[in-house]
């Protein structure tokens, strides 16, 4: 089976499921797969493109009479299958996005899920975890205590890796046995996403690899990310171990009604 027929029959495996959901429509756990699918046929549909362009590249397209009248601007799209410079920039784009959006949607559902569901009290402990050593110099009593716990609940940056934490926790062995080999993906991930949209795939910081479906990812300091291996898919992968571990965490969220998404305003 081809890569295309493989990506297409992923895309329609995620439409049969956002149909088969349980939840209530503006549900951010439904949302997630809404969002999903439009991240990864876009993605898809980006492919097909690219053969298309070498099908045009290869004289194997005609142009009947209906179209004739696009044929200037239909030709500039072999250029992208025709020279190695575009190739390779069309598809690190294509990789980019879909590793961007899908770093995105996972991240805003775990946001989400975190910041309905946490309580004041679970919130105030991570926050004074996060900020400990301020706390620790602040002790002039309770009530200033409680000022700085104001504070810090609007101004903290609570990391992604906490609010997972916290969600995986949220019931007793609701997780599974994958949680370490989780966390450490998604603390992968964050690197990544860093590396790639933030300076452009630049490093800055401590010496790294990581391996995930064929691919070593090596990060070394101020030089530029590099991947070795072969496969042309493995954000797609990296996007599938993000549901993967979505679905794990919807788990420990089995007995809440609803969580809601927000309107997007159409």
């Amino acid at each position: 089976m081809s890569i295309l027929d493989n990506l297409r029959e992923f895309v329609e495996s995620i439409k049969t499921k956002i149909t088969n959901l349980t939840f209530q429509e503006n549900d951010v756990r439904k949302a997630y797969f809404e969002n999903l699918y439009s991240v990864l046929n876009e993605f898809y549909m980006g492919k097909v493109f690219f053969e298309v362009s070498k099908e045009i590249k290869n004289s194997n397209i005609k142009f009947t009479p209906v179209i004739y009248h696009l044929r200037t601007h239909i030709m500039r799209i072999y250029e992208i299958a025709d020279h190695p410079l575009l190739s390779n920039s069309y598809h690190n784009e294509l990789n980019r996005k879909v590793f961007s959006d899908t770093f995105t949607n996972f991240e805003s559902t775990i946001d989400m899920c975190f910041s309905q569901i946490i309580s004041n009290n679970s919130l105030d402990k991570i926050v004074e975890e996060i900020n400990a050593k301020i706390f620790k110099i602040c002790k002039e009593g309770l009530e200033q205590k409680e000022k700085l716990l104001e504070h810090f609940r609007k101004s903290t940056f609570i990391p992604l890796i906490r609010k997972f934490k916290f969600l995986a926790k949220y019931r007793t062995d609701c997780y599974g046995a994958t949680y370490q080999e989780d966390v450490e993906f998604i603390e992968f991930n964050t690197k990544l996403r860093n590396c790639i949209l933030h300076s452009a795939g630049f490093y800055k910081g401590k010496n790294y690899e990581y391996e995930f479906g064929g691919i070593k990812f090596i990060f070394k300091n101020q030089e530029f990310l590099e991947m070795q291996g072969d496969n042309v898919v493995v954000f797609v992968e990296i996007n599938k171990r993000f549901t993967e571990i979505i679905e794990r965490i919807l788990s420990c969220l089995s007995d809440i009604d609803f969580i809601q998404y927000p309107d997007d305003g159409f």
